[in-house]
């Protein structure tokens, strides 16, 4: 998860995306990769981040085949069962998309208006 995390940061230090939105994502990218590592048998699980005129996305592609992914409530005395909730709170949207061979689960955060004459 060590490796998601950087290769998420990195991506988005590189294209100059507020330390704020970077930090979200990487708390994402974190929790959605724990859930396919926990919840799917998947050999392999792959991480793309990309970015658009009006938000930062992150999108993970696991093998598993458990059906959508739920955020539920968990109690106090639980240590587990907050990952998606997190997701929930930190990102603008998050969608999951079940595939022939998986599951595949976006997370996306918005990013500021630019002034006008910003870069």
């Amino acid at each position: 998860m060590a490796h998601a995390r950087a290769h998420t940061v990195d991506a988005l230090r590189e294209w100059q995306i507020d330390d704020d939105i970077v930090e979200a994502l990487r708390l994402v990218v974190s929790e959605l990769v724990t859930n396919a590592v926990v919840h799917t048998a998947s050999r392999t699980i792959e991480i793309t981040v990309s970015v658009t005129a009006t938000e930062a996305i992150v999108t993970v592609t696991d093998q598993g085949l458990v059906g959508k992914p739920v955020a539920r409530q968990a109690r106090p005395e639980e240590e587990h069962g907050r990952g998606l909730a997190l997701v929930e709170a930190l990102a603008t949207r998050w969608e999951s998309t079940p595939l022939a061979d998986g599951t595949q689960v976006e997370a996306a955060v918005a990013l500021p208006e630019q002034t006008e004459g910003a870069l």
